[in-house]
């Protein structure tokens, strides 16, 4: 199942890439939520559904005119997966390249991404799900 889960991940990032926020959207789980890192400027607040993942891009979008997402490392987490990714962006008016690397956790239903939580790295998402109990053998598990 993980493996499978993989290649929707990757296939979603691969469709992102080439067509934006509208080209993932059908592939979304009908109850799908978008939480964004604590440090945006909605300091991490939960949207929802199709709508919501568009509100969530965007907004990112108003400051840039590129984004794209890389998927480096696809980690096991309990019923989650965590992808870390080098991610580039490039102004909008300025033209100034970013660089830098995030973290994405999803959660899969059925074959579908069901919830997408984004943090500022692996190591924030990984610290997060285990003082969550998601990883086995950590605080909170049993």
């Amino acid at each position: 199942m993980f493996q499978e889960d993989v290649e929707t991940l990757r296939g979603a990032y691969e469709a992102f890439n080439e067509g934006g926020v509208d080209a993932i959207v059908e592939r979304l789980a009908p109850e799908f939520q978008v939480r964004d890192r604590e440090s945006s400027p909605d300091r991490g607040e939960t949207r929802y559904g199709k709508e919501g993942i568009k509100q969530l891009f965007d907004s990112y979008m108003e400051a840039f005119d590129a984004l794209r997402l890389e998927p480096e490392e696809f980690i096991p987490a309990g019923d989650q997966i965590v992808v870390s990714l080098y991610q580039l962006i490039r102004g909008k008016g300025s033209g100034a390249r970013v660089v830098g690397r995030i973290a994405h956790v999803w959660t899969m239903r059925d074959g579908a991404p069901s919830q997408l939580r984004i943090f500022a790295d692996k190591d924030r998402a990984l610290e997060t799900l285990r003082a969550e109990g998601q990883l086995p053998g950590q605080a909170g598990s049993t």
